[in-house]
């Protein structure tokens, strides 16, 4: 007789099969890599060899991706946004605005700069920064907007767009975990002056780790160019094989945040199959969406109509109120991860009280006297905590699944629901 109990009870686990790997390197990766190997060309640093750089044909190839006019790789996704800061002309105690609900690079890298994080609330539909408490918070102090879109939903680009215009702000979008989104028919991250992407292993386009800059500004591209090579640029003249590729302009002082070679060959791997991987995480979601919601006691992301195309870095189903026993989606998030044996967690803790978030800590801030700005806890952020509190959140190569992992998904809910008399909240696995 099968034992019905909840698997984290001592039960048997709805789903034992496995899940798709992440990453998952292409047929031609290897080969990609060793080219690379033997390339002589390790780096945009590196001398030249008789042929471009693979980081220029990254560039190119992400630039047409995303409909932006250029691409710059970096090291980190913050690197990105740190660039993206820089090069818009955000200064030492500027404020910038950033949600309250998104991974702590977000607000960390615009204190690392030596501006002030403003955290605002989010919209609870689709979990992205609220446009209203955007405009709530601007100040003559405010010089950028920082949009980020969020698991599986974009900001409100075209509220956001028109406060940025009507006070005289630069927007970026930190687009890490969007690839592949767009907005009225553009891509994400062109929408704003500058948008900045992380390849991290966990985003749907990696390469362990990394970053991408991306701009249709003339001048802001040219100067994040120098930004992220100690000031070197490009050399615009004749290439010589064996020099060094980069010529030095004495304009910008700048850090080195260049990407290497082998990091562009997995990048441009993952580019071949990220059109159909999105397709079929579309597909997954769209279904879940249907089958989970049958019982009216879950509701999933409500996206803007503007975003005509969805890109799934986390499905992210949401608890009704009273659902589950009342119980929180961390204690769900528990159950449901031993029945399917995968990691299921609520969202990110609201910046105001992330544990790893408090620019309080940065080195200079409490001696120059600076603390009390820096302070998260003096935002209010009550949608944030509340939708905090009722999401289940799914990474996205579960999404690249089989129907069976799917329904395997929807039983795993029905099983937690059954039993949501015997759920105990505890540590979330």
């Amino acid at each position: 007789m099968s034992d019905t109990r909840l698997a984290r009870d001592g039960g048997n686990p709805v789903w034992t099969d496995g899940w798709p790997l992440w990453p998952q390197p292409g047929p031609g990766a290897e080969r990609r890599l060793l080219d690379t190997l033997h390339s002589g060309r390790w780096a945009v640093s590196g001398h030249w060899t008789g042929r471009p750089a693979l980081e220029s044909e990254l560039a190119t190839t992400f630039a047409e991706f995303t409909g932006a006019r250029w691409c710059l790789p970096v090291d980190h996704g913050s690197s990105a946004l740190l660039t993206a800061l820089h090069a818009v002309g955000v200064r030492p105690g500027d404020e910038v605005i950033v949600p309250g609900l998104t991974w702590v690079a977000s607000a960390s890298v615009v204190a690392r700069a030596g501006a002030v994080p403003v955290l605002v609330d989010i919209d609870p539909r689709t979990l992205c920064i609220d446009p209203a408490a955007v405009a709530a918070a601007v100040t003559p102090a405010t010089t950028a907007i920082i949009a980020v879109h969020l698991y599986s939903a974009m900001a409100d680009m075209d509220a956001l767009r028109e406060l940025a215009d009507r006070h005289g702000l630069a927007l970026i979008e930190d687009a890490a975990q969007s690839y592949g989104a767009r907005w009225r028919g553009r891509g994400a991250g062109s929408l704003g002056i500058a948008g900045a992407f992380s390849t991290q292993q966990g985003k749907t386009l990696t390469s362990g780790e990394g970053g991408l800059f991306v701009t249709s500004d003339a001048q802001v591209r040219d100067r994040a160019e120098m930004l992220r090579g100690d000031g070197r640029r490009y050399a615009r003249g004749p290439h010589t094989v064996g020099r060094p590729d980069l010529e030095e302009v004495p304009a910008v002082q700048g850090w080195n945040m260049h990407l290497s070679e082998f990091q562009s060959a997995l990048l441009l791997d993952g580019l071949e199959r990220l059109d159909e991987q999105n397709r079929q995480r579309a597909a997954a979601a769209e279904l879940l969406d249907k089958l989970l919601t049958e019982y009216g006691d879950l509701e999933p992301v409500d996206p803007y109509p503007g975003n005509d195309r969805r890109a799934y870095y986390h499905y992210v189903i949401r608890l009704r109120d009273g659902a589950f026993g009342g119980h929180d989606a961390a204690t769900v998030a528990d159950a449901l991860g031993a029945e399917l044996g995968y990691w299921i967690h609520p969202p990110y803790q609201p910046l105001n009280a992330h544990p790893l978030y408090d620019p309080r800590r940065l080195p200079g801030v409490a001696e120059q006297g600076r603390a009390a700005g820096f302070d998260p806890a003096r935002f209010h952020l009550p949608a944030a905590h509340r939708e905090a509190r009722r999401a289940v959140v799914l990474h996205h190569p579960m999404l690249l699944g089989s129907e069976d992992h799917l329904h395997a998904v929807v039983e795993a809910f029905d099983k937690v629901r059954q039993h949501a008399a015997d759920l105990v909240p505890g540590s979330n696995r």
